[in-house]
């Protein structure tokens, strides 16, 4: 029987290249728009977990701690504070000496006298960031708030469309290479009336018609699985390097090789799924009219 399906494939070649072609374009975004979804989770948990208000206190003066603590104390309070961190001037220099070592001339500028020490915090969610941003604004010394709750807000709301797009796209491709695998299995087997007839005079049982076309379409769904896998594998390891430079201090890469392979037997699950289902359709269809 599987020499039945790679004789049929062989005969028939361009129906096939044109059947792993759609499968491959499938499960190629299929693989592209995972790995944006787990990057995209394990994005938006660094920024949350980052500080998303930041307190500036006077120039190169330091806070004392009891104010420190008692300021802690009252956010903790809300129950909505998830992290708190105090920078002194000591420190906000090192930060930014390390940031700048680089460039000479910027070290020689800057010392810790003209620079701010700074309280930290970071929310339980997104929706508490104004509650504690209010505290900290009426705080006595403070001179400015750095507040990111919008663009960690604009960024989840991006993400979701991406999410949503990713989505109906994989749907729309699947269900395309779903109708393709029929298509062309049908094809090949209106193809084949008559030998199908003289099979079925000489005894030939149903299973035995039926199972190299069915062969066929797992072939197809399993090969397009992973060579998309493949190639969208490659293509991420030679741009790692650079994406990895692009996102700077967020650990997106590199990507583990047990997360590929799980991708990897997802996808081949998958392709099974689609080009079984598919030629097992075509073949209860259209065998139906050569009998």
């Amino acid at each position: 029987m599987l020499k039945n399906s790679w004789k049929q494939i062989r005969r028939t070649p361009y129906q096939a290249l044109a059947a792993l072609m759609v499968m491959f374009l499938t499960f190629f975004a299929l693989s592209i728009f995972t790995l944006i979804t787990l990057g995209s989770i394990k994005l938006l948990a660094h920024l949350q977990s980052a500080p998303q208000v930041i307190a500036f206190f006077e120039k190169g003066k330091d806070v004392p701690e009891e104010k420190i603590s008692k300021i802690k104390l009252e956010l903790e309070r809300t129950g909505k504070l998830a992290s708190f961190r105090y920078v002194s001037v000591y420190e906000a220099e090192a930060i930014y000496k390390e940031k700048n070592k680089d460039d000479p001339l910027l070290l020689e500028l800057v010392d810790y006298k003209i620079l701010p020490p700074s309280i930290e915090i970071s929310a339980t969610n997104i929706d508490s960031l104004v509650d504690l941003k209010e505290i900290l604004a009426k705080q006595e010394g403070v001179e400015d708030i750095a507040f990111y709750e919008d663009i960690v807000s604009s960024l989840s709301s991006w993400i979701k469309n991406i999410r949503l797009f990713g989505l109906i796209l994989i749907s729309y491709l699947l269900l395309q290479s779903f109708l393709v695998v029929i298509t062309i299995i049908g094809m090949k087997i209106l193809g084949r009336k008559e030998e199908i007839e003289i099979m079925k005079l000489i005894g030939a049982s149903n299973a035995f018609v039926r199972a190299p076309f069915i062969y066929e379409g797992i072939f197809y769904g399993l090969t397009a699985a992973f060579s998309a896998w493949g190639v969208t594998y490659i293509c991420l390891l030679y741009l790692t390097p650079t994406l990895a430079e692009w996102f700077g201090d967020v650990s997106l890469l590199p990507t583990s090789l047990t997360l590929m392979l799980l991708l990897l037997g997802g996808e081949l699950l998958t392709g099974l799924l689609i080009g079984f289902l598919g030629s097992l359709v075509a073949v209860r269809r259209f065998l139906r009219k050569v009998a």
